[in-house]
């Protein structure tokens, strides 16, 4: 879906010209502020303006993935995967309190992508799921357009990976 319109019928051209330009650029001012007009998609109170605030949403988002991981049914042969997945946002939330959102970066995008296995199934592993999941849920929808349009691996600031993995934190921690 990255090259897709159907993203337009969802987000106004504002919010995607900010997710290109968080994406690029190095300015920290555009960086948050780009990151606030994307986060405006999963509500208003995106305030990453101090530690406490963030201290917060860290423990917010933990609180609320780990229930939504222990929560979601899964086939018999995905337990296992579900309790890994435990375990990677135990350490992942570990090493974000302790500052290393760079390092943080790749494991966070492979427990998302884990996240949405044990939700959705094979399904989300279709060339197709984007679209459906923006189509059943938009919210989500334009979710999973924000995490689809991150780099796999990136040689960002400390800083810019914070952003952009709050950003997504955010979201879930209010899904």
């Amino acid at each position: 879906m990255k090259d897709s319109d159907l993203i337009t019928e969802f987000l106004d051209k504002t919010v995607i010209d900010s997710l290109s330009l968080l994406l690029t650029t190095s300015d920290q001012s555009k960086i948050l502020d780009c990151a606030k007009t994307v986060a405006s998609q999963f509500g208003d109170d995106f305030d990453i303006s101090t530690e406490d605030n963030v201290t917060r949403l860290i423990l917010s988002f933990k609180k609320n993935l780990t229930l939504l991981i222990e929560k979601t049914w899964v086939e018999k042969s995905d337990i296992m995967l579900k309790e890994e997945v435990l375990i990677k946002l135990e350490k992942y939330c570990a090493s974000i309190e302790s500052g290393k959102w760079s390092d943080s970066f790749a494991g966070f995008s492979q427990m998302l992508s884990d996240v949405i296995y044990l939700m959705f199934g094979q399904m989300s592993r279709t060339p197709d799921f984007e679209e459906y999941a923006l189509r059943i849920d938009p919210e989500f929808g334009i979710f999973c357009w924000y995490i689809q349009n991150l780099p796999e691996t990136n040689d960002w600031s400390n800083e810019k990976n914070k952003a952009v993995l709050l950003i997504a934190m955010f979201f879930l921690a209010n899904y």
